[in-house]
């Protein structure tokens, strides 16, 4: 699964939370460098000097409570065979390109120790020539608590707006569309010992995807929740309708940096810790038309087991 600033843009988030505000930051207080996706709206989105998204809201929000200013470090996840986003995310830290990475899945095997001593760096604003074919000697991934949780859902065309989805059984009989070789492809094709294998429509881009359902090509589309997120904000629903339907396989997000950084996730972890206890991230996620879902535990999850792929 594939699996990814202007000051005045960040002041401009409606953010009034209910504790006493962090004083100014102290002279010479360093910037805190997050790295985040250029391209991935609700989440992430550089837009000239307009940067918005969920993502840099959080952070903006983060850093003010450390008495830091924000640095964005823009960049984009490859997209070739080689590619993975822990060697993309390591690489940015290890060269020292940020601190923190946002939104990165906490699983048993993202945070694994490296397998590989090093990892190529992918395309990053501000990137040299030689930058595109150098590699990276690369540390050790550490987590901060998550403070959001990914999940899967079924979208349904126009025609089907009105039906009820409380399995993926409910689809039965209806063409369904999947991003191919997704986590969502591998689910629609197992589940239930192949029950949905025969309705299934393998398309190359999520964004296929909502464009077929409109035109009535498609009946339903099993899909991250943020792609459909992302298509509303360009779209609006279009006639689309959600179901509601969530799929138990869920992935916790969180920021992720070197473990020789600790003092730096712990400072984190306790920021975010309190915004959770206040409620502060879920308004963030409204503003940013982004379907907010809490995390759940265990903070970092274990990785999809086949036997997840067959149920709900």
């Amino acid at each position: 699964m594939k699996l990814l600033i202007a000051l005045a843009a960040i002041l401009a988030w409606p953010i009034a939370p209910a504790w006493p505000q962090t004083p100014d930051k102290p002279p010479n207080a360093t910037p805190l460098t997050i790295c985040m996706q250029q391209n991935d709206p609700p989440l992430s989105l550089r837009a000239g000097a307009s940067p918005s998204g969920f993502d840099l809201a959080l952070s903006s929000l983060v850093a003010q409570r450390l008495g830091r200013e924000l640095h964005v470090q823009w960049f984009v996840s490859r997209d070739d065979p080689d590619a993975s986003l822990p060697g993309d995310a390591n690489a940015m830290l290890s060269d020292g390109r940020c601190q923190l990475v946002a939104e990165y899945p906490l699983t048993e095997s993202t945070l694994q120790r490296p397998r590989s001593p090093s990892a190529r760096l992918p395309p990053f604003d501000g990137a040299k020539p030689d930058d595109r074919r150098r590699w990276v000697k690369i540390g050790e991934l550490a987590a901060t608590r998550p403070y959001r949780l990914d999940t899967l859902t079924v979208v349904l065309s126009p025609h089907d707006a009105d039906r009820k989805v409380n399995t993926l059984g409910d689809l039965d009989g209806m063409k369904i569309g999947v991003q191919i070789s997704t986590l969502s492809d591998a689910i629609a094709m197992r589940y239930d010992e192949g029950r949905l294998e025969q309705h299934v429509v393998h398309l190359p881009d999520a964004r296929d995807l909502f464009g077929k359902l409109q035109a009535g090509e498609l009946d339903a589309a099993l899909v991250d929740q943020r792609a459909f997120d992302a298509w509303r904000l360009r779209h609006d629903s279009g006639g689309l309708a959600a179901s509601g339907y969530r799929h138990s396989v869920g992935f916790n997000m969180g920021f992720v940096g070197l473990a020789s950084d600790k003092g730096l996730i712990e400072l984190v972890d306790a920021v975010l810790a309190d915004l959770q206890a206040h409620d502060a991230i879920a308004p963030l996620a409204a503003t940013a038309g982004l379907t907010f879902l809490p995390p759940r535990e265990p903070a970092v999850q274990p990785d999809v087991r086949p036997t997840a792929l067959n149920g709900d």
